[in-house]
């Protein structure tokens, strides 16, 4: 080996050696990041649901000025708790202690529940919302947490539509899944972005200037719920021309459950 060789050789292992550095301080950034914000949302929930059940008591037992502000302490109360719940759902999660409760139901019938509930958000934008669902189709997955990843979809469509918007929910099902499609004609996703679209805290522009309010965790607790699914969930957009989020299940749910769980558990390590 020529000197010149040995020197490449000296030069590619500290390079290396950087690298494993940098790796390692940024895996234990992580670590460090997660556990303060678990920390801090296990500190949060007791005292937040003291809060929340005076306020709806004040709301309950109050009239005019008094019951309209007490209204808007329950409702920034109640999406305070959501994002709490959200980082306790995702911790539950990373180490494993999330569990599915199986049933087999119709996949038409869980998407309408899930526009009802949002029906009053759709309503303030005087949005259209359709859904095309084959007849009889049928899906076998946790119900409760299914709905909370298609309400999650559904909210960020209708947050991000324009007024008099359309949003179109599509059901169908091919040879191995069944695919739930949520199409919007709002602002669209730079192709940069769309990568990192349901990573934890992620949020599309600066967070100081933009429009849209929210806290990043909607999409990133759809994908871990569909993935314990042994699922998928993914985005086709440009930029004003609207997006489509769209997830899928297997249609045969494997019989080793607990073994999937744990194997999509890993995966988001």
């Amino acid at each position: 080996m020529t000197n010149d060789e040995v020197n490449l050789e000296q030069q590619n292992t500290v390079l290396r050696e950087g690298l494993d550095r940098v790796q390692g301080e940024l895996h234990h950034l992580d670590r460090l990041k997660r556990n303060f914000t678990m920390l801090t949302a296990h500190e949060l929930r007791n005292p937040l649901a003291i809060l929340l059940g005076y306020a709806k008591i004040l709301e309950d037992e109050s009239s005019g000025n008094v019951r309209e502000y007490a209204g808007i302490v329950v409702s920034r109360a109640q999406q305070l708790k959501g994002i709490v719940d959200w980082l306790i759902l995702l911790q539950q999660i990373d180490v494993g202690e999330l569990t599915l409760r199986l049933s087999t139901f119709s996949i038409g019938e869980i998407i309408r529940d899930v526009v009802k509930k949002q029906q009053e958000n759709i309503h303030l934008k005087a949005l259209q919302v359709e859904c095309h669902t084959e007849p009889d189709l049928c899906v076998r997955a946790d119900r409760e947490r299914l709905a909370v990843a298609l309400s999650n979809l559904l909210a960020n469509a209708v947050k991000y539509s324009p007024h008099g918007g359309q949003i179109i929910v599509h059901a169908r099902a091919d040879a191995d899944n069944i695919v739930v499609s949520i199409h919007d004609n709002g602002i669209g996703i730079p192709p940069t972005e769309q990568a990192h679209i349901f990573d934890r805290f992620y949020q599309v522009g600066d967070p100081l200037t933009r429009e849209q309010g929210g806290f990043g965790l909607g999409l990133a607790v759809a994908k871990a719920l569909i993935e314990l699914h042994h699922g998928g969930i993914w985005v086709e957009s440009m930029p004003n021309e609207g997006s489509t989020f769209s997830l899928s299940l297997p249609r045969t749910y494997p019989l080793n459950a607990n073994a999937i769980t744990r194997q999509a558990v890993l995966a988001l390590s």
